[in-house]
């Protein structure tokens, strides 16, 4: 009873969307209706400026440190639990009750969860992503390699069944996330070389 009162705790918690609420708090807009319409950090900063940023960044950090924390102070030693609560969390973030049902795409709150669980998972993978940026030129199928790669290095890393679980769910959700969602680096042309080539995201945009 207790594992299914603290995921549910774990779920509304990371469905808080403290973008959008410090965007309108902050300049009195709604933020699925501005920009790429995404309820995430990029978003916050374009549309809600600086403080509405960090707001965002700090809000969708805890739903890393929160779920964690729940997870080891009341379910010590039992990592399944504690992993159970962050992916909820990152339901949440994804499919908010807030929001009917939209979310943002929970980038921030899943690497920092794997930052704090796993470091030499997210090191590699910070690594290969910068590497996959690189060779992609804008192609979005390539950046988004990586996120199909989250399982194997957690597994090469940690040797953990249920941890390698948690990664292949995670990875399919932020694939989903950012293939339903419009890419915000590409829409604010973000790194993007001055050499004449935009992303696909930002000629349909």
């Amino acid at each position: 009873m207790n594992i299914i009162f603290w995921s549910m705790i774990a779920y509304l918690y990371g469905a808080i969307p403290y973008a959008y609420l410090a965007t309108y708090l902050i300049k009195g807009k709604r933020l699925s209706k501005e920009g790429t319409g995404n309820i995430g950090v990029t978003n916050a900063f374009k549309i809600g400026g600086t403080t509405a940023g960090l707001v965002t960044v700090l809000g969708e950090i805890s739903k890393a440190l929160v779920p964690i924390g729940i997870g080891r102070y009341f379910f010590a030693g039992m990592l399944p639990v504690t992993l159970l609560f962050v992916f909820l969390a990152l339901v949440g973030t994804s499919f908010s009750i807030f929001l009917k049902g939209k979310g943002g795409k929970g980038s921030t709150a899943a690497w920092n969860s794997l930052l704090i669980l796993s470091p030499y998972s997210f090191f590699i993978l910070l690594l290969l992503w910068t590497a996959f940026f690189k060779l992609s030129k804008g192609n979005l199928v390539i950046k988004k390699i990586p996120l199909f790669l989250i399982p194997l290095v957690i597994f090469l890393v940690e040797r953990d069944w249920a941890f390698t679980l948690f990664g292949l769910l995670a990875g399919l959700l932020l694939f989903l996330n950012n293939f339903r969602r419009k890419d915000d680096f590409a829409y604010y042309k973000i790194f993007q070389r001055k050499s004449g080539v935009e992303d696909a995201d930002t000629v349909h945009s």
